[in-house]
């Protein structure tokens, strides 16, 4: 019996904790790490941890116009006016602004990077929210809502005018806009010809990889209670383009990952067109990938779940056993999905719940409070050390302390380093172990005596499993554990290819020990 394996486990993980700390991981339980070298399936989010999460506004489609420089000169005094009080008001980032004589200005972004690129696009246009964010004139605040995918402010101005500023994705912003801001100032009915541009602006900034936002208003006499009072009449202001760097070194991660047998799949809530982007930028998807009838490889968050059923409980209350309505269609997804765009946190808790039910490996990263199922759901979950909320942390196997994807693959390393250290233990344990108990039975039944009394195989004992230990376990790991497919689920610790070698191994010691035991005598003469 290879009584150091618990020995040797504890000291791989805790070793192996220690050294991923070191890395940017914080792990929470130490069984997550061991986890994460038979994972299969990685969802990603794209904000802050594909991309830098230092959001600047590059393009800006306002008064009928695409713009790629911000500035104040670029529309009327009004629409900018409107547009820098929108901002400033519909919003609780705080940024930093420094602005040194003879230098570019400095931004130091502090809460919502979105927010914090809007509110550098106010103070360019004169308008610093530090002076123009007034608490006192916000009637209602309707926080951001991963289903609208919007957030709305309703502000009083000095002259006792009600306007609802309104904030999100053109998707779902055009439904409840009826008007727009025209090139000469005014406010035009929205037209078919106008929807053209509009969704021609959308596209461009889209294939340009900018996430993009429209932000909207409208007057109103009195103080809407709800939602279905504010999505209704609205103008459009502008719509812009927010560029967000991809992270250095994502693409030779997502490289290793597809050599190492992990299917990486962002799961995004942006557009189709930006997410489509940026995968390509990452990796993800190959640069030349064009959408074909019936593809999954690209699908956006409500068809993903009208496509596989939604989720369904197939046990009880007291023992629930989830899975996707659809497996079949699953299936479908499974093999060919890599970007799902305007997704929601129900579609990574229902993405990871069918991939699980397919006896995959899933390691999820999230964020949000909202992402905290999923997280927990997942075989493995990452949250983010720096944009994580502390219920996703509290929902996570392992922190990621840079929010960085580069991270996960780090994690990949040593999890499958940990697995190959207690495999090598074992193999070393067993066949000490077996040739030990040969030796000893075989002496005792020839010889009328043990070759080894309790004490000296105490002592063999205690040098194979405190230095064979420590030796094994605290090996690190090579980046040739990337070039090879992760451990099976259901995998056993040890392999046919360890029994050759433990036999092979064993009956070489045993004739060396037999001859020594039975003719050491002789030779030694």
């Amino acid at each position: 019996v290879p009584e150091g394996l618990p020995l040797s486990v504890t000291i791989a993980l805790a070793y192996s904790v220690g050294k991923m700390k070191e890395e940017n991981n914080l792990v929470r339980y130490l069984q997550a790490c061991e986890t994460m070298g038979g994972a299969d399936n990685i969802c990603s989010d794209k904000t802050g941890t594909l991309t830098k999460n230092l959001m600047t506004v590059t393009r800006i489609f306002v008064e009928e116009k695409i713009h790629d420089t911000i500035a104040r000169e670029i529309m009327s005094e009004n629409t900018c006016r409107l547009l820098s009080l929108g901002i400033c008001n519909n919003s609780n980032a705080n940024p930093k602004f420094v602005q040194d004589k003879g230098s570019a200005l400095r931004i130091e972004q502090i809460g919502n990077k979105t927010e914090c690129a809007l509110l550098e696009v106010a103070y360019r246009m004169g308008y610093d929210f530090e002076k123009f964010r007034n608490r006192d004139r916000i009637k209602k605040i309707l926080p951001f809502s991963s289903e609208k995918k919007k957030m709305a402010t309703v502000y009083e101005d000095e002259k006792g005018k009600i306007y609802v500023f309104v904030k999100g994705a053109p998707d779902f912003m055009i439904p409840a806009c009826t008007h727009f801001v025209n090139q000469d100032a005014g406010i035009s009915k929205i037209t078919e010809d106008y929807l053209s541009h509009f969704n021609e602006a959308i596209d461009n900034f889209a294939q340009g990889s900018l996430r993009t936002l429209c932000l909207a208003y409208k007057e109103v006499k009195t103080v809407p209670e709800d939602w279905s009072q504010v999505e209704n009449n609205l103008v459009i202001l502008t719509l812009v383009g927010i560029k967000d760097p991809l992270r250095d070194g994502i693409k030779e991660a997502v490289g290793l990952c597809h050599e190492g047998g992990v299917t990486v799949r962002m799961v995004t809530g942006d557009n189709k067109m930006t997410a489509i982007a940026i995968a390509k930028e990452a990796g993800i998807l190959a640069e030349d990938w064009v959408p074909s009838e019936g593809d999954y490889t690209v699908m956006e968050g409500k068809d993903f779940r009208e496509f596989v059923g939604g989720l369904v409980n197939e046990g009880t209350e007291e023992e629930p056993d989830e899975s996707v309505g659809n497996i079949e269609n699953f299936k479908l997804v499974r093999d060919q999905l890599r970007v799902l765009a305007r997704s929601s946190p129900d579609d990574k808790y229902l993405i990871t719940t069918g991939l699980k039910k397919l006896d995959h490996v899933v390691a999820m990263t999230g964020d949000g409070t909202n992402d905290a199922p999923a997280l927990k759901k997942a075989d493995i979950g990452f949250a983010m050390g720096i944009a994580g909320t502390e219920v996703a942390k509290e929902a996570s196997g392992i922190i990621l302390l840079d929010d960085n994807f580069c991270s996960i693959v780090t994690a990949m390393k040593w999890g499958r380093n940990i697995f190959d250290s207690i495999r090598k233990f074992l193999q070393f344990q067993l066949t000490v172990n077996f040739v030990a108990l040969v030796m000893a039975f075989v002496g005792g039944a020839i010889l009328r005596e043990s070759p080894l009394n309790p004490i000296q195989m105490l002592w063999v004992n205690l040098i194979m499993d405190t230095l064979a230990s420590l030796a094994l376990a605290t090996e690190p790991p090579s980046d040739e554990l990337l070039k090879r497919k992760p451990y099976s689920k259901r995998e056993g610790l040890i392999t046919a290819q360890m029994w050759k070698f433990l036999i092979s191994q064993g009956i070489v010691q045993i004739v060396i020990l037999g001859t020594i035991l039975f003719k050491g005598t002789l030779l030694l003469m």
